[in-house]
């Protein structure tokens, strides 16, 4: 299978999950495939929420997500033990129209995550063609940013590749749908601490709200048997990395 492969990364990233209290905004701790596909379509010049509102009728879903969410990723996290620290950010908003509160300023928390990496891989189809080719020259139509314009994205280590199916396999190096594997929870290597990390992360947009659609995602160096003779797995044979793709 041929696939765009490249580093995704920044200083800070914001991947806002619409659950707010009174004081925070929350992140997920991971890159999800919306904000991905959100990255692919500011390059190759697609539209988003703002361009929607203009007509809710007849646009059912952002530009981007209606040309692009039948692609298919792998997301490698490559910060150690598939976790990216997080650190609460307090910043003033001292537009007028910000707080009804005296002295018109609102205080807002938000937790970002820091120095997030990542290997992302991306199938490539007719529309993803000009992603690929976008990059590979280092262009852009639109500036792309992680989850928040105050979030620069970093994209390095472009390259198109082919990678192969493979049917055995016992560890998985990229995110998975926890429904689709058997983690074992023993290791072999007795010099490898085993570790694990599980969320909930968007998967679709719905049609009526476009709210988020979720599943459930790990990624573990542990040992791993798939649930299904169905599910493909993918290596790379440059990284030795076994791919996942959604």
């Amino acid at each position: 299978m041929r696939v765009v492969r490249f580093k995704l990364s920044g200083k800070t990233a914001f991947f806002k999950k619409p659950d707010v209290n009174t004081y925070y905004y929350f992140t997920y701790g991971n890159i999800h495939k919306i904000a991905i596909l959100g990255i692919m379509g500011s390059i190759i010049g697609f539209h988003g929420y703002n361009w929607q509102s203009m007509d809710f009728k007849n646009n059912i879903y952002p530009e981007f997500y209606n040309k692009l969410k039948s692609s298919r990723i792998a997301i490698v996290t490559l910060n150690s033990q598939g976790y990216i620290t997080k650190k609460v950010q307090t910043f003033n908003n001292s537009v007028g129209y910000a707080s009804t509160e005296e002295g018109r300023n609102l205080i807002v928390k938000e937790q970002w995550l820091q120095n997030p990496e990542w290997m992302i891989y991306v199938k490539l189809d007719e529309i993803t063609e000009q992603f690929a080719d976008m990059i590979l020259h280092k262009r852009a139509i639109f500036l792309p940013y992680l989850g928040k314009n105050d979030h620069f994205a970093d994209i390095t280590k472009v390259k198109s590749i082919d990678i192969e199916k493979i049917d055995n396999f016992n560890k998985i190096h990229s995110l998975f749908e926890t429904e689709c594997f058997k983690v074992d929870r023993y290791q072999e290597e007795d010099d490898d601490i085993a570790w694990k990390y599980t969320e909930y992360l968007p998967v679709e947009l719905d049609m009526e709200l476009n709210q988020y659609k979720y599943k459930h995602f790990t990624a573990t160096n542990m040992n791993v048997k798939s649930n299904n003779q169905n599910i493909e797995v993918y290596k790379d044979l440059e990284t030795k990395s076994n791919l996942y793709f959604f």
